[in-house]
């Protein structure tokens, strides 16, 4: 017996009023914080804290003194060639132009032509100047958003907003017309919204699928709801307290925190209370039931919680601010629900008295024991089927693939994709002492010609230039003569002079279907082969995916480091750790090769799975080492060991399917992963471990 749990049992026992007014005080406290949150839904907390494409990209933006741009195609009824459309494009630009924080609308048409050696205005054109506008825009055709579909006709519209403007005031704008919105900044304003629907739903969600698991485990949801309640206030003080009032931002990958937190921090309430019950069930007084349940599992309990946390913190190795906060809150969240189940629990069940009978005892420790003695072929098969799955691994991360295919961004993108074949734009940067130089606009023209033969869709200031060459000069391509080129200059569109070019350096566009890394790497190589620099956030979160793989590799030797040093300080031994360690080896082959198996990407997020696997996966070893400690009988420890220890694999799986309903995609991911990684992780303890803890002696 350890005086130290039966000093604290008694001492939970005179205080429990005291204890219960102050978790109470501690609870109001956080509901107020939850009304200070903020919310973050730029892309930047996805890119790496050092980026040499970042630092391209803010140049890009700092030079054009523009951000991130938007594309907005409009479907109407009437021509936008025709003089009754004309004026109906321009009555939008007008409207989009209004918006706070545009900085530049190019429309669809050119607000000015050439007509000759001189500029027209479009609006207000005589029959005779609609005419050389007719003339005109067939030969610039090429360069003409203006579509006409079965069902009517679309027009795209390109805003280059001063810094950032908001989507929402432009889809006010545009109410009386159906339209479609694209460009990253598009895609984080919805963020918000799906942030807003995930943090009040989906953890009351986990919570019912863990309440109807634990009930099954436990017998009754009163048991099932108090073993549930440390990690739910767990979530509460890290939200209210960490995040509302210490102004921990939320994003989409910090909201994964307050799940994480009553998923994997209900581990310890499960096993405290199933403990519990059992001896209350063999007869024992409620005082000495909470007493040999803290002597039986205190110690398991303690370094599950670490161990977890320091699953987390191995994301600490990571160029990624986000990643790094995410690990920080996630592992301060497992820490409070592994101190609430201390303090919370006793104080709780110190009124239980009665128990009901004790159920007939399942038979599902017997399986265990059978398997067990095939322990070798078991573990053998286990590696054999995921292995191969490594060897199909790849690295990406694709902000469009973030959003599910039923999520408006991604119909959106679709939509605009197949009226003009694309979608999405990055952007090529070049500097020249003299920018209209023959010899130079002939290096960025062939850049674009072996970008269009890639199946990619180039445009820049020189593809302008060149048609008007060949409209007013009758010469083929761009003017072979510096004094032609700036002439030509002259008549260009303010809103193409302004965005493309801006004293020595120049900009073209890339619109691309996708965002796969293999469409970015091909873009690059290009790019780079003629000399130039290809940016846009998509390369930016490319640059930060491509260093995960020694990112990961380190952060998995963290991970395991501190899993093992936990182990051999608690149980003073090197020989239990190392065999313990062994179940989540497998598991770190059935997690990336299952990744590898189905397709699943390997990237910022996904890849950090592996940190959570050996977190969260060396609990269920602990537990059965600790018990076979306690009890000195491998039967025994299985019997007792193996029903919470499933219940708490499959309930933590179960819990976190509350993120299929997500509309991001890696969400889904996650729960994949954390299906198949618990299952083998759980089964391999009851199974392996067993053989391995009784060849010690």
């Amino acid at each position: 017996m350890t005086p130290l749990f039966e000093e604290y049992t008694s001492f939970v026992f005179k205080n429990r009023k005291k204890i219960f007014a102050v978790v109470l005080v501690l609870n109001i406290l956080a509901l107020f914080g939850l009304f200070r949150l903020h919310f973050t839904t730029e892309f930047s907390i996805l890119m790496p804290q050092k980026s040499r494409q970042k630092e391209i990209y803010e140049k890009m933006n700092g030079v054009f003194k523009t951000g991130e741009q938007l594309v907005v195609m409009v479907k109407t009824n009437v021509d936008p060639l025709s003089r009754e459309g004309i004026d109906e494009i321009f009555e939008i630009k007008e409207k989009l132009s209004s918006v706070e924080g545009v900085k530049t609308v190019i429309p669809p048409i050119p607000e000015k032509f050439p007509a000759g050696f001189r500029l027209v205005e479009t609006k207000n054109m005589s029959e005779e100047q609609y005419r050389d506008f007719l003339s005109y825009v067939e030969n610039m055709k090429d360069f003409l958003n203006v579509r006409k579909m079965e069902d009517g006709y679309y027009s795209l519209f390109m805003i280059l907003p001063r810094n950032s403007v908001n989507p929402n005031e432009i889809e006010s704008t545009l109410s009386g017309y159906e339209h479609y919105l694209s460009g990253t900044q598009y895609l984080e304003d919805q963020i918000f919204r799906y942030l807003l629907f995930m943090i009040f739903t989906l953890p009351p969600l986990a919570v019912v699928l863990l309440l109807n698991v634990f009930r099954v485990q436990l017998g009754r949801f009163r048991y099932a709801i108090l073993s549930l309640i440390p990690a739910g206030f767990a979530a509460l003080w890290t939200l209210g307290y960490v995040m509302g009032w210490m102004g921990q931002n939320l994003s989409i990958i910090t909201v994964l925190v307050p799940i994480f937190t009553i998923v994997m921090g209900s581990a310890d309430g499960l096993h405290f209370v199933s403990h519990f019950l059992e001896r209350k069930k063999d007869g024992e007084s409620t005082f000495n039931a909470i007493k040999d349940t803290l002597e039986s599992v205190g110690r398991a309990m303690i370094l599950t919680t670490l161990t977890t946390m320091a699953g987390f913190l191995s994301f600490l190795t990571l160029n990624s601010q986000s990643m790094k906060q995410m690990g920080v809150l996630a592992s301060i969240g497992i820490g409070l629900a592994g101190v609430s189940t201390w303090i919370v629990l006793p104080v709780i069940l110190s009124r239980v008295e009665k128990v009901e009978p004790k159920n007939k005892e399942s038979g599902v420790f017997r399986v265990f024991q059978k398997l067990s003695k095939r322990a070798l072929v078991v573990t053998t098969v286990s590696v054999l089927i995921f292995l191969p799955g490594l060897f199909f691994l790849k690295a990406d991360l694709n902000i469009l693939k973030l959003y599910k295919s039923y999520t408006r961004v991604r119909k959106n993108v679709k939509k605009i994709e197949e009226v003009f074949g694309r979608a999405l734009p990055v952007y090529v940067l070049f500097e020249s002492e003299n920018l209209f130089d023959p010899s130079f606009a002939q290096k960025v023209l062939s850049m674009e010609e072996d970008l269009k033969k890639e199946g990619f869709d180039a445009f820049s200031m020189y593809d302008i230039i060149s048609k008007l060459n060949e409209r007013l000069f009758k010469e083929k391509g761009y003017p072979k003569i510096l004094a032609r080129a700036l002439i030509l200059k002259r008549l260009l569109p303010d809103e193409y002079t302004e965005n493309l070019v801006s004293g020595n350096t120049g900009r073209a566009f890339i619109f691309l279907n996708d965002l796969d890394r293999e469409i970015l790497v091909k873009v690059e190589n290009v790019v780079e082969k003629h000399g130039f620099q290809v940016t846009g956030i998509p390369y930016i979160i490319k640059e930060m995916n491509d260093s995960i793989v020694p990112q990961q590799l380190l952060s998995v030797f963290l991970a395991i480091s501190m899993v093992f040093l936990l182990l051999v300080l608690f149980q003073r031994s090197f020989l239990y750790p190392a065999k313990a360690i062994v179940p989540v080896g497998i598991s770190l082959v059935s997690l990336f090769g299952f990744m590898g198996l189905s397709g699943i990407p390997l990237n910022l997020i996904t890849a950090n799975m592996a940190g959570i696997v050996i977190g969260v996966g060396i609990d269920y070893a602990i537990h059965v080492t600790e018990l076979f400690r306690y009890y000195g009988d491998m039967e025994k420890t299985v019997r007792i060991a193996s029903t919470p220890v499933l219940a708490n694999a499959f309930g933590l799986s179960i819990g976190l399917s509350a993120l299929i309903l997500s509309p991001f995609t890696f969400h889904t991911y996650l729960v994949a992963i954390m299906w198949v990684t618990m299952t083998v992780s759980s089964f391999m303890s009851l199974v392996i471990l067993p053989k391995l803890l009784e060849a010690k002696k």
